[in-house]
């Protein structure tokens, strides 16, 4: 499931808790792709080359300090793929990934802090408007939730395919039933971002209280949730660390094959990173 990680409010309000790219999110968040922030903001192009720069500071900061960290990580991983009968190779990854993603949020304080606080009136405005719309698109679908789940389905298959290769037809059937069986909470995820718009609104006027709430929801996003989102999404990722756990004895030689190659290619990558020019 593709993530754009810590880019502001996007990342708040769209809702953190199910399984992505992660190890790409680490590689790609040099502030080079900026279409997400755009869409939101509309930045001009002053504040997009300083929010680069920003970015790019900050992520020389979390090169330095954690990349070998994650690196360890996916070493780990590897290993226990090689062991036989261990199940919950997948879901154990699954856990483990999400740690170093959210361990590594706190590192762009400082970038979100400087974007958030250089918006005009004009670009708050048209955020409200976007993330209002959203929500309005949600609620719509919610009546239809097929809609919702078909977008999941794809989520999550690009997801899994992205460390394992193409997925069989009985896999991408499991995925389906998954869904089925098990409702992703799309009407508390619609709430929360309700919840954090409401309260991004309210302090975007008070630098102090701004500030507080930016630094909050990246370096504790689980903090800024309903409490709501917060048991559903947990409830809801227990099923999928489950259902994790019955996907990885349906992995082909092949798969496996690829999924050992890709963790120790990018283990490297990260190691040679780390080390720095």
């Amino acid at each position: 499931m593709k993530k754009i990680i810590f880019f502001i409010l996007c990342f708040a309000l769209s809702g953190c808790g199910s399984s992505g790219t992660f190890l790409d999110d680490f590689l790609v968040i040099s502030g080079r792709n900026m279409a997400d922030i755009d869409d939101y903001f509309d930045l001009s192009s002053q504040q997009r080359a300083q929010l680069e720069k920003n970015i790019d500071s900050d992520l020389n900061h979390l090169r330095k300090d954690r990349f070998d960290k994650v690196a360890k990580t996916l070493r780990d991983i590897e290993k226990n793929t090689q062991k036989p009968g261990n199940k919950k190779t997948l879901s154990i990854a699954y856990v483990d990934l999400q740690k170093q993603y959210m361990d590594a949020s706190p590192y762009f304080k400082d970038s979100t802090e400087k974007l958030i606080s250089s918006l005009q009136e004009s670009q708050i405005k048209s955020f409200k408007k976007k993330v209002e719309k959203e929500i309005a698109e949600t609620k719509a679908n919610l009546k239809n939730p097929e809609v919702l789940n078909e977008e999941l389905i794809g989520r999550y298959k690009k997801g899994l395919e992205y460390w394992l290769g193409d997925l069989t037809q009985a896999q991408q059937k499991s995925i389906v039933q998954f869904t089925k069986d098990h409702p992703y909470p799309w009407n508390e995820k619609n709430k929360n971002k309700e919840f954090v718009l409401k309260r991004f609104m309210a302090v975007q006027k008070n630098k102090e209280e701004l500030r507080k709430f930016s630094e909050d929801f990246i370096s504790d996003y689980p903090s800024v949730r309903t409490p709501e989102y917060a048991s559903a999404i947990a409830a809801y990722e227990k099923e999928f660390q489950n259902f994790l756990d019955s996907f990885w004895p349906t992995l082909t030689s092949d798969q496996k094959n690829i999924l050992q190659e890709y963790l120790l290619s990018r283990a490297e990558k990260l190691e040679l990173l780390a080390k720095g020019p």
